[in-house]
């Protein structure tokens, strides 16, 4: 599963430099190639989607437990303490890691972007 879009994306860009090679004997070629690069934008914003929910969503629990671990090791806050404000540290810690949800989110808007882009590429050709 996590050779997947590695060998997506070296299949579709082989495609795609084929096409763009054969663009030189028929003009209509670059259709086939802005196709093959609008897919593989669209798998890698689906992808990025699909990790978003899974992988993502994970390591943000195990980056909890860790902030947990961190919080109660420090000296500051004792084990009972935490568990009685409980919501407080999970408000805090989602401050904390809203700028890597950011970044995930802004990843995927930018691959249906490029998609985008490669569509209006095709209209206007």
């Amino acid at each position: 599963m996590q050779k997947i879009p590695y060998i997506v994306t070296a299949v579709t860009i082989i495609l795609a430099a084929l096409f763009a090679i054969l663009n030189r004997f028929w003009a209509d070629f670059v259709y086939f190639t802005f196709s093959c690069l609008l897919l593989l934008a669209l798998f890698w914003g689906a992808w990025q989607i699909l990790q978003y929910f899974t992988t993502f969503k994970v390591e943000l629990q195990e980056r909890f437990k860790l902030y947990k671990a961190q919080k109660v090791n420090s000296g500051v806050v004792t084990k009972e303490d935490f568990e009685k404000n409980l919501t407080v540290y999970e408000k805090d810690f989602k401050k904390r890691v809203l700028k890597d949800k950011f970044v995930k989110w802004f990843v995927i808007m930018f691959c249906f972007a490029v998609a985008a882009a490669f569509v209006i590429a095709m209209i206007l050709q």
